[in-house]
């Protein structure tokens, strides 16, 4: 699908300069549109701005030559399956539009111990994959912490993230999942659910190097950061479904842009509901005192009213520049605050390449899998500069991003 069509805001008129919706949307990204698309579902007029000339943010792509590079993710599961735990999937079942998925079962890595070996995903290939790399007990260390996480990501996936809020609504939208919370809160250890993962392999005595490096490579790949830092429910979640029998990995037909294009006829496809491409917000919009936030300001002076709530999908940052401190004094000081308590993670340097490929294979492969991870050595630590190198070749999945 093509976004080009979705308009650009219109030139200011004479007693016209001011639009209402019940929700406005700030970022045209996954998330974003995500809460444009279900609010849209459930009647509610939404329009989403934009800054850039095309929606997904991070998740956005573009064609060169036939060739179509991705800027965002390459790794996707929980997608295809029709009940699964994955909250994009809730999104689409809501919404009622979704790409369609192809399927795979191998990830391959190139590490200091050796190259793809056992790399097809789930249980079986892993304890394969353990024998090789890991020390004598390594399959022992990791039976345990399995035992310890599994209780606990079964728990999570009985509880969508749907129903999570942190206002008193929450009553309403968990009220049918009390058991599911109460398992989540019982099998985590409560306070220690959003502890970092490193507590829990401490506690579980994981020590095999190599179960270890494999963990903070995950973590990494996960959010950028390691077990240091990475909360055990993320990592509960992650193994219980990333380690089970019959798992599988999903890619999207079409590329990244079909996720996307899914999402845009979400919101698109709905009276009164619109996406905005080149519309820079430049001021979010408060009540008397500072309160209720009831609209943006877009550069040029246009004035997008909400009845109902503002969205923000920017970062944090660039959400804090659009809120002033006199208009809305509280708000800027919670941001600040967050702000000072959260690190930038390091940046990642992405080189897109259209490569003639005569005489390569033309699918995926134990010996030329669609993608794989490099690590040149643990010891650095997987974070340290040009130590881990990630390739994706979607075009080994589906031939129609790349020219034939």
């Amino acid at each position: 699908p093509t976004f080009r069509s979705h308009r650009s805001p219109p030139p200011l008129l004479s007693g016209a300069t001011t639009s209402e919706y019940d929700v406005v949307v700030i970022g045209a990204g996954v998330g974003g549109l995500s809460a444009a698309a279900v609010c849209a579902a459930s009647g509610l007029k939404v329009c989403v701005c934009e800054s850039h000339d095309a929606p997904g943010g991070a998740a956005h792509s573009w064609t060169t030559k036939g060739f179509t590079f991705e800027s965002g993710p390459s790794l996707y599961a929980g997608l295809s399956p029709d009940r699964s735990p994955n909250p994009l999937k809730h999104v689409y079942q809501i919404i009622g539009e979704e790409p369609e998925w192809l399927t795979y079962d191998r990830w391959g890595t190139y590490l200091p111990e050796g190259d793809l070996l056992h790399d097809a995903v789930g249980a079986a290939d892993f304890y394969e994959k353990l024998k090789a790399c890991g020390g004598p007990d390594a399959a022992e260390q990791w039976e345990r912490l399995m035992a310890r996480v599994t209780p606990l990501g079964e728990a999570i996936f009985q509880l969508p993230s749907a129903a999570v809020r942190a206002d008193l609504g929450a009553a309403i939208t968990m009220g049918k999942y009390a058991g599911a919370l109460a398992g989540v809160v019982l099998k985590g250890g409560g306070d220690k659910l959003n502890a970092p993962f490193a507590t829990l392999l401490e506690e579980e005595r994981i020590t095999d190097p190599f179960i270890r490096n494999w963990l903070d490579m995950i973590c990494f790949l996960l959010q950028g950061a390691t077990t240091k830092d990475a909360p055990t429910t993320l990592m509960a979640y992650m193994l219980s479904d990333f380690y089970r029998d019959g798992v599988c990995l999903d890619f999207p037909v079409g590329g990244t842009e079909s996720i996307i294009g899914a999402l845009v006829r979400g919101v698109t496809k709905h009276r009164g509901c619109e996406l905005m491409l080149n519309t820079h917000v430049d001021e979010l919009l408060f009540g008397e005192g500072g309160g209720r936030c009831t609209g943006v300001r877009l550069k040029g002076g246009r004035t997008l009213r909400a009845t109902k709530a503002v969205v923000s999908n920017a970062d944090l940052w660039t959400t804090r520049k659009l809120v002033g401190e006199a208009a809305a004094p509280a708000l800027a000081a919670e941001l600040d605050q967050r702000i000072s308590r959260l690190e930038r993670c390091e940046s990642f340097l992405h080189l897109h390449v259209g490569l003639e490929a005569s005489g390569l294979p033309t699918s995926p492969s134990e010996t030329f899998p669609a993608q794989w991870a490099v690590v040149s050595d643990w010891e650095a630590g997987v974070d340290a500069p040009r130590n881990m190198v990630l390739v994706s070749l979607p075009s080994l999945l589906d031939p129609s991003l790349a020219p034939e």
